[in-house]
């Protein structure tokens, strides 16, 4: 079940990922980060209706509000500034370095151990998606005011940081929910935390008027669309931390980025083509889960 869930939260966060892409096309500066937020608060709040509440625990509801923030504010936020620079399919290939920070976090959080097995499945499936890394070019850039190779390089570091902060996020995340153990409810703490400081610094900064304007008076449908899917995409993820490791976790979701080179193949051609990197890869990362599927 964890490596079915896993893999789901790498399908809807590669669902995304593509939608804030096509989103970005009509929009020069925004990224769709306060938008998709905010679809993940009012979407994972009419789900938690529905849901069993666990018992109070303030240190767990703290630690999900802070992966949130890490996750959301950092991670998101760094991925999607890659998406504008770079493309959706390359800046979704830096994910895979997600389950090394997950991995180093774990062991020094968590105290998570990694399996012989477990280890070649996840060594696989990273050197599988790095293959990408080094033979694929990068997307059109829709950012404004840098020449091509300025672009490439301001999106590359952003895709750098990305996988850091979603792997500590990711530790962060399963260490709340020992205390406070629910997938709905916790991913939603996690957004409206990440939700709350969004909104307090487009505040101190004066944005938030005209972010609100932009965002409810002429809505962006990429952007909610992307917001929904990120939601089902944390509910996937909440829930495969209860069967798995969060460093395998990592490794599950890092398979977005096949996800989103498929999709781009279909939507956005344009961009990506299926070449013999990525069936190498996919026939690395089809190993590599495997492998961890069975170790599980």
């Amino acid at each position: 079940m964890g490596v079915i869930l896993g893999l789901s939260a790498a399908l809807w966060f590669g669902v995304a990922s593509m939608l804030l892409r096509v989103g970005m096309r009509s929009e020069p500066r925004d990224d769709g980060l306060w938008m998709s937020i905010a679809v993940n608060v009012t979407f994972l709040g009419a789900v938690g209706l529905f849901v069993s509440k666990p018992d109070w625990s303030t240190a767990g509801v703290a630690a999900l509000g802070a992966a949130g923030i890490v996750g959301a504010i950092g991670g998101r936020h760094s991925n999607l500034r890659a998406i504008r620079h770079v493309g959706a399919a390359r800046a979704s290939i830096f994910l895979t370095g997600t389950p090394l920070a997950a991995a180093i976090a774990g062991w020094v959080v968590l105290d998570e151990t990694l399996g012989l097995v477990d280890a070649i499945g996840g060594v696989l499936v990273v050197v599988g998606l790095y293959v990408l890394i080094t033979a694929r070019s990068s997307g059109v850039s829709l950012s404004h005011g840098l020449d091509e190779q300025q672009s490439r390089l301001v999106g590359t570091l952003y895709a750098l940081v990305a996988p850091t902060l979603f792997g500590i996020a990711f530790v962060i995340r399963k260490w709340g929910l020992r205390s406070f153990d629910s997938a709905v409810l916790g991913a939603l703490i996690g957004a409206i935390a990440a939700l709350t400081l969004l909104t307090l610094l487009d505040a101190g900064g004066r944005r938030l008027k005209k972010r609100l304007r932009d965002n409810l008076t002429e809505v962006n449908w990429w952007f909610v669309g992307a917001g929904v899917a990120n939601s089902l995409a944390l509910l996937s993820q909440f829930s495969a931390f209860s069967f798995a490791a969060a460093w395998v976790v990592g490794v599950l979701q890092s398979t977005q980025a096949l996800w989103v080179l498929l999709l781009s193949y279909f939507f956005l051609r344009s961009e990506e083509r299926i070449d013999r990197a990525v069936i190498i890869s996919v026939g690395l990362v089809a190993i590599g889960v495997t492998l961890i599927a069975i170790s599980i």
